[in-house]
């Protein structure tokens, strides 16, 4: 990965969602960018969200620490911290509501190689419990999938 320029991505990012007995599952697909800056790899998406429309997401990552950083009509900022628990903001057009994160699963794979004509993927996994304003908001799970557009020769 070239550390200063941008190299064009598709990121697709499930997360499993589990508020006490009922299961959701949420799915963004879209394409971004990825680039390193100061020992952090960024990637760089647009989120369409119905109904509210485009959320810009930022994820900063490190080998055991995963930033979300979200602009737009949703406006989110949350460190998640392998056996930590950190504190982040969630700011939505109903207000603004204080989150907690404990993070007990982090694994952040770079494919440094690929074969000629094949792209390289990356992948992202985390887990998290989430309290919102001081309330149990469920058990999430996050897995991101991040495929390098190829270069043409």
């Amino acid at each position: 990965m070239n550390s200063t320029t941008s190299t064009p991505v598709h990121v697709y990012m499930q997360t499993n969602i589990k508020q006490g007995n009922e299961q959701d599952k949420m799915t963004v697909e879209a394409p971004g960018q990825i680039y390193v800056k100061q020992n952090y790899t960024y990637v760089t998406f647009t989120e369409k969200l119905e109904g509210l429309g485009d959320v810009k997401t930022v994820l900063k990552v490190a080998a055991d620490e995963v930033t979300v950083m979200r602009k737009g009509p949703i406006e989110m900022r949350q460190v998640f911290q392998y056996g930590t628990v950190t504190e982040g903001a969630y700011d939505t057009p109903y207000g603004k509501l204080k989150t907690e994160a404990k993070t007990d699963h982090i694994e952040v794979k770079w494919q440094e190689e690929a074969a000629a004509h094949e792209r390289k993927r990356h992948t992202i996994d985390f887990g998290y419990d989430l309290h919102l304003a001081g309330s149990s908001a469920g058990r999430y799970d996050v897995m991101i999938s991040i495929e390098e557009e190829t270069e043409e020769p």
